[in-house]
């Protein structure tokens, strides 16, 4: 007599724990990875510089074009207010949210140009408080550079907190 074997019904339990899993993955890859920019008492303003085919929303309470901006090949503006900006980035997307930034825009990178390969971050402050696997906080001279889809974008500002979804990525920092 020809014993009962559970192939099938293991291949099935497989297949479905394959699909949880791949649905648990694209759930927190689709959380944004975050940056809070605070203020501090310094004054110093915030600015981030993004390529604009990159931005896929923002929103402010107040906006104030800076027609007289330093940089002629730039579009930028002063953000007041509940700031939010969305960005298309290489990995998952990412969101910064601040009470006042000055917001520059970019002309995309031409596709023939060299970008950074994907995934390639730099970051840089004068000190790093960890706040546990997914949270840091960045104080003192703060520069994020990091790829989206139409370039390289950078954040300066003397205060930044970070989350990132996918807790525990090693991310090379420069001086930090």
């Amino acid at each position: 007599m020809k014993k009962p074997t559970l192939g099938p019904l293991c291949a099935a339990a497989a297949a479905a724990a394959l699909l949880c899993t791949a649905t648990v993955l694209a759930a927190v890859r689709s959380q944004p990875e975050t940056f809070i920019i605070h203020e501090v008492p310094s004054g110093h303003e915030a600015t981030i510089k993004v390529p604009v085919g990159a931005v896929s929303a923002f929103s402010a309470d107040n906006a104030e074009a800076l027609a007289d901006y330093t940089n002629p090949d730039v579009e930028a503006m002063r953000l007041s207010g509940d700031v939010r900006i969305d960005v298309v980035a290489t990995g998952e997307p990412i969101r910064i949210k601040a009470d006042r930034v000055v917001l520059e825009l970019t002309a995309d990178e031409a596709a023939g140009g060299k970008p950074e390969p994907r995934g390639v971050r730099r970051m840089r402050s004068s000190h790093v408080i960890d706040g546990g696997a997914a949270t840091k906080t960045f104080v003192g001279d703060v520069v994020f550079t990091l790829q989206t889809s139409s370039g390289a974008m950078q954040i300066k500002a003397d205060r930044v907190e970070h989350t990132d979804p996918v807790a525990g990525r090693s991310e090379p920092r420069e001086g930090a």
